[in-house]
Parts: structure tokens; sequence; C-alpha cells
């Protein structure tokens, strides 16, 4: 009996060294299979994040399911890379053929404006001359819209960021009011400007602002219904040169707008009210969010509930200079 017993005793004592050495080993495979996981799905976070570095996931430690498993996710990344590198050649060639459209169209465009001021209205009857009229305003509106177009695809297209300097963003606001006085009292607007006399400076392009400016108050000047109020705001609004954020609000009151309009105000050829889309081609905002983004800046639209009356205010933000 103690013979046999010492002998099962050996047997029991190798039966269990055996088996920690097979849970030791499925333990270190395991915890280096972890570890191998933890680093492919790291690997491919960075390589989602960057696809146009065109690394591929690879596996630490030798392991034939997961290199498969792997294999499969480096063919799909391959195939997204290509998807992409298809949509960017077919975006340029679409803004290339936009761009020699836009210049093919304002050339003969400019031919028709010239020869129809060329026409002597005093020679034509009271219909012909209302008629004339009307082809001279339709012919100014195309040559706009296909001018905005070009625009809107330039930028769009144009990775070179503006030179940005300070620029006195009241001065240059009180000179647009004053250049699109015209527009907003032919459509019998009340217009009202909060501006403080002193510099109030912005980090930002001068020609750029001027342009934002100008498209906001155009807009303004075809949806508002009564009034307009353009304000100064923020930070910057206090002093020249403070700190922080200059922003400026124009509000008018305006046909309700749902949630859904107010998302999609800066979208190309959106236009809230369908009924004046003859007046205008919905790009000046898009125009406008553009620029505003090159320079750092922002722009966010917001209805209001004044005295009954339903307001769009339109706000932009430059950083202060």
């Amino acid at each position: 009996m103690g013979r046999g017993a010492g002998m099962a005793e050996i047997v029991l004592g190798v039966l269990l060294a055996v088996a920690l050495a097979a849970a030791a080993f499925l333990a270190a495979r395991y915890a280096l299979l972890k570890r191998s996981l933890r680093q492919a799905d790291r690997e491919l976070g960075e390589i989602v994040g960057h696809l146009e570095d065109n690394r591929i996931v690879r596996l630490p430690a030798p392991d034939a399911d997961l290199e498969a498993l792997l294999g499969t996710v480096n063919r799909a990344l391959a195939g997204i890379r290509a998807q992409a590198a298809a949509c960017a050649r077919h975006e340029a060639e679409l803004k290339a053929q936009v761009e020699h459209v836009s210049h093919d169209l304002r050339t003969p465009l400019t031919s028709i404006r010239g020869y129809l001021a060329l026409v002597d209205d005093a020679a034509l009857d009271a219909e012909a001359r209302e008629a004339l009229g009307t082809v001279r305003r339709k012919a100014a509106s195309l040559e706009r819209l296909v001018a905005q177009f070009y625009e809107l695809s330039r930028l769009q297209g144009d990775d070179v960021p503006l030179e940005l300097g300070p620029v006195d963003v009241g001065r240059m606001l009180r000179e647009s009011v004053a250049e699109q006085y015209r527009l907003l009292a032919d459509r019998g607007l009340d217009v009202r400007l909060d501006v403080p006399e002193h510099a109030v400076l912005a980090r930002a392009n001068g020609e750029a602002v001027e342009r934002v400016l100008a498209n906001l108050l155009h807009n303004a000047g075809k949806y508002a219904k009564t009034a307009l109020e353009v304000s100064m705001a923020g930070e910057g609004a206090g002093a020249a040169g403070a700190g922080g954020r200059v922003a400026v609000e124009f509000a008018n009151d305006a046909e309700g707008l749902s949630e859904s309009a107010l998302s999609r105000l800066f979208q190309p050829f959106f236009m809230a009210d369908a009924s004046r889309a003859q007046e205008g081609s919905g790009l000046g905002l898009a125009i406008a969010r553009h620029l505003l983004e090159r320079m750092g800046g922002s722009i966010e639209a917001s209805s209001e509930q004044c005295e009954g009356a339903c307001w769009l205010v339109l706000r932009i933000e430059l950083a202060a200079a």
C-alpha cells in the first residue's frame, strides 16, 4: 500500500504540474491575445482618423483566426480609401466644370446686359419699357447668380488661408449699412443701427468681412417684413481691442421659421420663403458661412418671439484683435 500510495501521489503531482503549466500557458496566451487586440484596436482608431496615411492593422502576436479577421479589416480599409479617392476626383472634376460653366455664362451675359443698356427707352411705348425693365432685372439677377455660384465653388475648393489682421468691424458695419440703405429704404424697412463710435477690432480679412456684411444686409433686405435691427454684442463691443469675441447680430421680423428651416438656412440654394425665390439664389448665406469659417469665425441662426411677431436673428462672431 505504501508503494502504491507513493506512486499515486507522484502521478497526481505530475498531473497537477502539467495542469498548472497548461493553465499558465493559457493565461499567458490569453493575456498576449488581449494585449494584441488592444494594440490592434489603437492602431485601427489611428488609421480611421488618418485614412490618407495608407496604413494597415498588424497583429503583434501570431494567431490564425485574428490574422484572418484583420485581413478582412485591411481589405475594407483599402476599399474605403479607394472610394474616398474616387469621390475626391469626382468633386475636383465637378468644381472644375462649375468654374468653366460659370465663366462661359458670364461672357454672353455681360454682352446681353451691354446691349440692353444701349436700348433707347424713350423710343419705346410704356408696355415695351416695362418689358425691357423686366428683362434687365432678370439679366442682372442671372449675372449675380452665376457670380455667386462661381464664388461658392471657389471657396469650397480653395484651401489657401485668408490673410488675417486687425479689422475695424464697427466702421465697416456703419459703411455697409449706409451703402445698402437705398435697398433697405425701398423695402420700407425701419432700420436701427446700434454700433459704438470707437473702433471695434477683430482678427479678420477686410474684404471677406465686407462681403459677409453685404450678404447679410442683402438677405435682410429681401426677407424682412417691417424692421431690421443691427447691433454689436460680445466682449469686443465694449472697448477697442478687448479680448474674446466680436459679435454682430442682424435681427428682422420674418415669417415663422421651423427648426428644420433654421438648420438649413446656410445650405446652398435653400430659401425659407419660396414665394420670393425669384429675388435671390439662396447662395448669399452659404458664402457668408464659408468666409467666416475660413477666418476662424462662426454664424448661427435663431428665431425669437417679440410682441407677437417672429424675428430671425443671425449672429456672427470673430476673434477680437
